[in-house]
């Protein structure tokens, strides 16, 4: 249940790749931080974010830590 709602949250907050990389890793890490790791986590959403955004890659897996999780969690 945790999750569900910082991943709403998130999604609120971020509703796309561009918006992500233009708020504050701050507002990420505050908006994150009941899952742990807040900073860290932040830092590869917006990572992911901006290679995402530049398109020259071909499978998501490419992306900074995109993994099985998170291609399931983001992608499906």
């Amino acid at each position: 249940m945790q999750t569900k709602k910082v991943v709403s949250n998130f999604f609120k907050l971020c509703p796309d790749a561009k918006s992500c990389t233009q708020v504050t890793r701050e507002e990420i890490e505050k908006t994150i931080k009941t899952l742990g790791f807040q900073h860290k986590r932040a830092e590869m959403l917006q990572r992911l974010s901006e290679e995402y955004l530049d398109e020259s890659w071909t499978h998501v897996t490419q992306l900074h830590g995109v993994g099985k999780y998170v291609l399931f969690a983001l992608f499906c």
